[in-house]
C-alpha cells in the first residue's frame, strides 16, 4: 500500500496567508499541516508518499519520497491532479489524500484493510464541525447517503435538509491499482472535482465503500478554518 498526498492547489481562500507557500505548510498545533498528514499515513503503516505538486512547488520536495508535479494546478482540479501520478496506481493500491486536511491514523488503518476497490473516508458527527465553520452549516455542505450495507448513494449535491447528509466526505479516499486502470481509461473533463467524479462512477455502476471515522478530524478551507483548529 502506498499514498498520495494531493497538493498542487494554492488555497486561494486562505488570502495572504498562501502568498509565499501552499496551503499544507500552514501550522496547526505547532507543525505544517502535511506533517501530521505523514506522521498519520506513516504511523498507519504506509512509508512511500507521494506528493502531487504545483504552486510553491520547491517548497514540498523535502517531504515524501516520491514527487508528481501537476503543471495545470491552476487550471485543474483533484482529479486532474490524481492523474499526474497515474505510474504509482499501476504498480500497488493507494490510499489518496487532500492536503488540506487532518486526520490521524486510525482511520488510514481502516482504509488500508477495507477489501473493496474504491473507499472512502467519511464523519458520521460532520454537523458539530459544520456549525462552528458556518452560520448556516447547509451553504457549505453537499448529499451525503449510504445504504445499510455501508456502499455510497449520493454524494455532492445541494442538500435541502439536514436528513440528506449522513455525513461528511473527508477527501481520503483508497483505490486498488485494479480499478484506477478503469479510471485511466475513461474520459473525464480536466476540471472535473472528486465528489463529481465519485458521483459519477456510482452512476455508472461501481460500488464504493464508506468507512466512518470515529477520531478528530479537520478541513482547512478558509483562513478562519485555523482560528476553529482542531
Amino acid at each position: 500500500m502506498r499514498a498520495i498526498i494531493l497538493a498542487a492547489g494554492r488555497g486561494s481562500r486562505m488570502g495572504n496567508l498562501t502568498d509565499e507557500k501552499p496551503k499544507c505548510l500552514l501550522e496547526v498545533y505547532g507543525k505544517p499541516l502535511i506533517e501530521h498528514q505523514i506522521e498519520a499515513l506513516t504511523t498507519g503503516g504506509i512509508e512511500e508518499i507521494a506528493i502531487v505538486t504545483g504552486y510553491k512547488s520547491e517548497l514540498l520536495y523535502c517531504y515524501g519520497n516520491h514527487h508528481f508535479h501537476n503543471e495545470e494546478w491552476a487550471e485543474t482540479n483533484m482529479v486532474h491532479s490524481l492523474l499526474c501520478a497515474k505510474e504509482w496506481f499501476n504498480m500497488d493500491d493507494c490510499i489518496v489524500s487532500y492536503a488540506d486536511i487532518y486526520y490521524t491514523f486510525e482511520v488510514i488503518k481502516d482504509l488500508v484493510n477495507c477489501p473493496d476497490d474504491i473507499a472512502i473516508s467519511y464523519d458520521p458527527n460532520w454537523l458539530e464541525l459544520w456549525s462552528k465553520r458556518f452560520e448556516n452549516p447547509l451553504d457549505d455542505a453537499e448529499t451525503f447517503k449510504i445504504n445499510e450495507g455501508g456502499y455510497l448513494l449520493e454524494i455532492g449535491q445541494k442538500p435541502k435538509t439536514i436528513k440528506e447528509i449522513q455525513g461528511q466526505y473527508m477527501g481520503l479516499l483508497k483505490f486498488s491499482s485494479s480499478f484506477f486502470l478503469k479510471v485511466q481509461k475513461s474520459k473525464f473533463t480536466r476540471k472535473i472535482s472528486m465528489t463529481d467524479f465519485l458521483s459519477t462512477i456510482i452512476k455508472n455502476g461501481t460500488t464504493i465503500k464508506c468507512i466512518k471515522n470515529n477520531t478528530i478530524w479537520n478541513e482547512f478551507d478558509s483562513a478562519s478554518d485555523f482560528q476553529i483548529g482542531v
